[in-house]
């Protein structure tokens, strides 16, 4: 039972394509976000304001390494897990991975109808598509080393059937 795990920008659809396709397979899901947050007894947001990304980065580092000997297991990781500490290399070796790959213009428009403001590396932002495509860009080295990329929406099933002969 070959792991999957998804990456790519917040709001690209990582826990609700994870927790479908989780289901589909008959595997667990598991968001790395709430597992940081269950860790450190505290939301994202807050851990940013007081510890700072650099905490955060090593905290989101050592607990995505703590999920290797899962098996069977859809991980939704964080925006920018693949950037930091080798983290791509090690999700490469966890299983298959999926870069969901959807344009900022999008990711804005979902941003801005979840209505909370709770993105801390967003906090500040002039013009959000413009701070998620600089943000695309600079993490784009990183998400395209996926096994798979995604352009745009896919459908659980349908990603399935790409999957399928990799499992």
């Amino acid at each position: 039972m070959k792991n999957v795990i998804l990456v790519g920008m917040m709001s690209s659809g990582k826990s609700t394509l994870g927790k479908k396709l989780a289901r589909l397979l008959g595997y667990k899901f598991v968001d790395l976000d709430k597992l940081i947050e269950k860790d450190q007894q505290s939301d994202i947001p807050a851990l940013f304001a007081q510890m700072g990304e650099p905490y955060f980065r090593e905290v989101e580092s050592r607990i995505l390494k703590e999920q290797a000997s899962q098996h069977g297991i859809v991980l939704a990781s964080g925006g920018g897990t693949p950037c930091f500490h080798d983290n791509m290399a090690f999700i490469k070796g966890m299983g298959i991975s999926v870069f969901l790959d959807v344009p900022a213009s999008s990711l804005a428009k979902r941003i801005r109808s979840h209505g909370k403001d709770d993105r801390p590396i967003l906090s500040g932002a002039t013009s959000l598509e413009e701070t998620l495509q600089n943000k695309i860009d600079e993490r784009l080295p990183f998400y395209s080393q996926a096994d798979i990329v995604i352009k745009g929406e896919i459908e659980a099933n349908h990603l399935l059937e790409m999957l399928h002969p990799l499992l």
